[in-house]
């Protein structure tokens, strides 16, 4: 079982199966396109040195493969220009790989007659072997048929009896071994190529998930800062607003307003929750359609309380904000008619106003706040009360 799994590739989807053909095709093309280039130099250089002994066999041999990789150039060229097809360029491919081996066995058959060497062969075989991505279906395709021929002809090229058993016997031995090679490259290549995509797709899966997850902890993270049942910002949501505000040492402006619906208990008890739930988030749209202040946060900030925070507003601008929150909520006529204010629902509102360099400081400014509206209720509720201390100006 280990031996088999040396040359078996790993178990992937078809999809993936076909992006490696396709990057095997693509390097291939790549290769052999190099490869020749190397040959065109190389017998150009043998033709050269070749010539002043005279024009014989190997002359033309050396004339045919130079011929056949300048083709082969030429086609890559025109393929590449107008863009065919990979099964043609596969064509192609091993059409010139096959050309190579026959080439070198031809030669080799032909030394047989002079030196009796079969490094023609051994060479173009090895490059075959090393070079081109194969598996193994299409390396018995071009080195099969080319070996058959070798072993064939050995025997009519070959006189001495002693030297084709001997080549039969290193032959073997090298084609077996530049076979293993060629398979254990070939594995190779293809269980680095689908690892790098793996962890390519293991990484977009991430990169996905993170992604999500950031989008659902902005989701959490929002529906921390809100009410549940107004939809507003909370008590969290509204001292985040401060921080982000107060981001500096540098003073600034704060007035607190503090909103309190009046008799809500009486109405929770003679009208229900339900209706007085309705009551907080109709109070709640009331409340943010007069606040157009873009320096304004505000949120729920108890069961019957809200609280908006101004930024560097003049008192009078204050005084008219809080008196339009109070007469909104009054003119939604929504009816309490057990209500000690008035027959419908009202608010009374607590106010606030100083400067702020931190925002450590907001809890002293609500219980200012606090301090104001708990004597709105006392001067009769539906009323707005307000504290400042007035030791820097912001007009």
């Amino acid at each position: 079982m280990g031996i088999l799994h040396a040359f078996t590739l790993p178990s992937v989807p078809k999809e993936n199966k076909q992006k490696f053909k396709e990057v095997v095709l693509e390097e291939n093309w790549k290769r052999t396109k190099l490869f020749a280039i190397i040959i065109v130099i190389f017998e150009a250089i043998l033709i050269v040195m070749q010539l002043p002994e005279g024009i014989d066999l190997y002359v033309g041999l050396y004339l045919g493969l130079f011929s056949a990789a300048a083709i082969y150039l030429l086609c890559i060229y025109i393929m590449e220009k107008k863009k065919i097809s990979t099964g043609y360029r596969m064509f192609m491919i091993h059409s010139f790989v096959f050309l190579f081996l026959a080439w070198g066995t031809m030669v080799t058959l032909l030394d047989q007659l002079h030196y009796g060497h079969v490094m023609a062969f051994v060479v173009n075989y090895m490059c075959v072997s090393t070079l081109f991505l194969a598996n193994g279906r299409h390396y018995l395709l071009f080195a099969l048929p080319n070996v058959i021929f070798l072993y064939v002809g050995l025997p009519f090229y070959q006189q001495s009896a002693d030297m084709v058993s001997g080549h039969y016997t290193n032959l073997t031995v090298f084609i077996f071994f530049c076979w293993l090679a060629s398979q254990l490259l070939y594995k190779g290549f293809a269980v680095n190529f689908y690892n790098k995509l793996l962890l390519t797709e293991t990484n977009e899966e991430l990169e996905a998930q993170i992604a999500q997850n950031e989008v659902m902890n902005a989701q959490l993270k929002k529906q921390a800062m809100l009410d549940e049942l107004t939809g507003v910002p909370n008590r969290r949501g509204f001292q985040d607003y401060i921080n982000s505000v107060m981001t500096d040492d540098s003073k600034r402006r704060l007035s607190l307003l503090l909103l309190y619906v009046d008799a809500s208990k009486s109405y929770n008890d003679h009208y229900g929750h339900l209706r007085g739930d309705e009551v907080l988030r109709l109070v709640a749209q009331s409340i943010y359609q007069t606040t157009m202040i873009p320096t304004a946060g505000w949120a729920r900030y108890g069961g019957e309380e809200f609280v908006l925070a101004v930024f560097d507003q003049p008192s009078e601008k204050l005084d008219e904000l809080a008196e339009a929150i109070r007469q909104a909520v009054q003119e939604l006529r929504i009816v309490h008619a057990f209500s000690p204010v008035a027959d419908r629902v009202t608010v009374s509102i607590g106010i606030y106003s100083a400067a702020i360099s931190d925002g450590v400081q907001l809890s002293y400014f609500i219980g200012q706040a606090d301090e104001a509206l708990y004597e709105a209720k006392r001067s009769g509720r539906n009323t707005v009360i307000k504290r400042e201390e007035l030791s820097e100006s912001f007009a």
